[in-house]
């Protein structure tokens, strides 16, 4: 497992200007100050329905796209715990979030991330999941790993709007 200082020692401020990274991958990603550093406080997305979410989710994992995920957190911390990442587990801010889930996909490989079993929102309409099946490769020695992710999400009432917001995520056997 990674080291909890990985993710504190992530916390500093961009550099300006555009530069490139290597992934995990080998892949070559060109990065500018608005897509690194600190998860980005964009707008939330349009309110839909809890498939829209996890559709995002499941296309913010598999292009290792961080703010597609991190644009359905709400107000309040998400409850995280996966495998393959630093931290065994706990409640995290948005921030947080972004470090925890940049540190994933730099050591990690996704293969396969797809939800195959919903849960729709119950008589009261206020939360639901889904479970997602991935497998993954540790990028420091190539094991292949497979496991579930649950994401479970819940309405959030903001002024006049409500959305449906990222809950909590975490791996099970």
């Amino acid at each position: 497992m990674l080291a909890l200082a990985v993710l504190v020692a992530g916390l500093g401020t961009p550099g300006a200007g555009s530069h490139s990274t290597k992934t995990g991958q080998g892949e070559v990603v060109s990065q500018t100050p608005e897509t690194t550093g600190v998860a980005s406080q964009q707008e939330p997305p349009p309110s839909g329905g809890p498939m829209d979410v996890f559709a995002d989710i499941e296309r913010g994992w598999n292009t290792r796209n961080v703010d597609l995920i991190l644009r359905h957190f709400g107000s309040q911390k998400v409850a995280i715990s996966i495998s393959g990442t630093g931290p065994s587990g706990g409640t995290f801010s948005r921030n947080q979030s972004y470090y925890l889930l940049k540190d994933l996909f730099r050591y990690t490989a996704t293969k396969k991330f797809e939800f195959v079993q919903y849960r729709k929102p119950g008589d009261e309409g206020r939360d639901t999941f889904a479970i997602a099946e991935r497998q993954y490769r540790k990028t420091d020695d190539g094991r292949l790993f497979t496991d579930k992710v649950y994401v479970s999400l819940h309405l959030e009432h903001d002024d006049d709007q409500e959305r449906w917001v990222v809950d909590e995520i975490k791996s099970i056997r």
